[in-house]
């Protein structure tokens, strides 16, 4: 059977599979019996750009099921294996609703336009904090991704979420984001807005249970020093056109 690698951020980890990306994504969701719901994140690895894989234990693992059925999963890391993970061996990301609908997102050119509107970043790995910066995305992957300074990760995965009329005015009307704490997060952005030379704002310290994917503004980036990668994530119209089971899923609270 044919081998996949995968680097899952949810929680962070490296699992070689049997199974092709949709198939694990359904599987990490819902697992084989359906009982369980959860939202995933993760991206395909290509293996051959992978370095120092554990190849024996590997082989040794991932055989079938007696019965014939594809093993579903075998952990390679649990620990660091983002910075494990060189940026040329991802491929694809893919998106999983808790339960079980998968979306791919392909990367692509991230054009970088200068403004002065405020950003929220979720980050994922290795750190899960919320922030609100008044940097650019890629300015974001350099400013933390700077092993000379003491407080930064040799790497960064994160995805930009929307602000809508916040980011230009933190007293504006909060409308339908469904953010926790509203008055907190526009605390947030008053005190990044008035503090001269501050370019990012804590929001929310750690990241309890899934985010709303109708939150993305743009996408998600992986990122180190030098070099970032960008994976857009569709508009309203693209989502509803082309990816409407998945979208409808998304949008619904399950329980």
């Amino acid at each position: 059977m044919k081998k996949y690698y995968y680097l899952v951020l949810t929680p962070e980890s490296l699992i070689v599979s049997h199974l092709a990306p949709f198939e694990f994504g359904n599987y990490l969701s819902v697992g084989t019996k359906k009982r369980t719901r959860g939202q995933n994140i993760f991206f395909e690895l290509d293996p051959n750009k992978l370095n120092k894989l554990p190849v024996d234990y590997i082989e040794s693992k991932l055989v079938p099921y007696p019965n014939g059925e594809p093993k579903r999963s075998v952990f390679c890391y649990i620990y660091r294996a983002l910075e494990k993970t060189p940026l040329t061996a991802l491929k694809n990301l893919y998106l999983v609703t808790d339960d079980g609908k998968v979306l791919e997102l392909h990367s692509s050119e991230y054009e970088e336009i200068e403004s002065d509107e405020i950003h929220m970043y979720q980050q994922f790995n290795p750190i899960t904090t919320r922030v609100a910066s008044k940097l650019l995305p890629n300015e974001y992957v350099q400013f933390l991704t700077d092993t000379s300074k003491p407080v930064s990760t040799p790497k960064l995965v994160f995805v930009e979420l929307l602000l809508n009329e916040l980011a230009h005015n933190p007293n504006a009307p909060i409308y339908n984001l469904p953010y926790p704490n509203p008055d907190h997060l526009r605390d947030c952005l008053v005190k990044l807005n008035d503090t001269k030379g501050k370019v990012t704002k804590t929001v929310l310290r750690f990241l309890q249970g899934d985010i709303s994917y109708r939150t993305i503004k743009n996408g998600f980036f992986i990122g180190e020093f030098n070099h970032y990668l960008f994976y857009r994530f569709p508009s309203v119209e693209e989502l509803e056109s082309e990816h409407y089971n998945w979208w409808r899923s998304a949008l619904t609270q399950h329980f």
